[in-house]
């Protein structure tokens, strides 16, 4: 399959490059990445059935894209300061998201638009519907059409958000990076939760299926950064609080 991330927000990024009050950004990308959100249970007793397909987008998709916006929104505050500002790529500036409201229509509707592009990107690359077509593409080339097709969305879709990524970056001012102390403390802790989480995921079941690894990985790795968001503004509001109570 495609990539859960960054290759699935390639179909809904430019909804909102395009009518930025029509769509909700945060709202789009936590739809596009839904139905995968089911493999962190898969092997499990509790693996949620047929998460990509139309009746999966309204028991499952949504309600999972609209938690996952909320927080998304509430950990931008503490993740992305401490995030570097590079030339291409201001992390920092992601800051903001927690500040931005959307109405809910706007929000349920682009988190709804979002879990359908995934559901209908998958539908075009895992099915032979070029059969319909009138081309048996096994039989012309001897590999099956979801091989070629799943690589080389993955590929053009994570180039296309990288594209996407580093346009918004000029278009936005300048920040300041982080402090590096600040920064050190927060790639430290990330770094150490990220170890523990590599290695739990072996031992986690389903552990030799790709798709499953795949998006516990992205969540470790979304873990990792939170944690040393946490870990930096905590230690910022100590140093801040020692600073106090010198200067008393």
């Amino acid at each position: 399959m495609p990539l859960t991330f960054p290759s699935h927000l390639a179909a809904v990024l430019p909804l909102k490059l395009w009518r930025p009050r029509w769509f909700d950004g945060v709202a789009l990308c936590t739809g596009a990445v839904s139905p995968d959100v089911a493999y962190l249970l898969a092997g499990t007793p509790w693996e949620p059935p047929r998460t990509h397909t139309l009746g999966g987008l309204l028991w499952w998709c949504l309600p999972v894209a609209l938690g996952y916006a909320w927080l998304a929104r509430r950990c931008a505050a503490v993740v992305a300061p401490h995030l570097p500002a590079g030339l291409t790529h201001r992390w920092p500036d992601l800051a903001t998201l927690g500040a931005v409201r959307h109405p809910w229509l706007v929000t349920v509707g682009s988190a709804g638009i979002g879990a359908l592009s995934h559901v209908g990107w998958d539908l075009v690359t895992h099915t032979d519907w070029l059969r319909a077509l009138g081309v048996d593409w096994y039989a012309s080339t001897g590999v099956h059409w979801w091989t070629v097709s799943d690589a080389a969305s993955t590929v053009l879709g994570a180039v296309v958000v990288a594209g996407l990524a580093r346009h918004v970056a000029r278009r936005q001012d300048g920040v300041d990076p982080p402090d590096s102390t600040r920064r050190m403390v927060s790639y430290a802790v990330a770094g150490v939760t990220l170890a523990v989480g590599m290695g739990v995921l072996p031992l986690l079941p389903a552990a030799d299926q790709i798709a499953p690894t795949g998006v516990r990985l992205l969540h470790v790795m979304a873990a990792a950064l939170l944690t040393g968001g946490i870990a930096a503004t905590v230690s910022t509001r100590r140093r801040g609080d020692r600073l106090d109570t010198k200067q008393r």
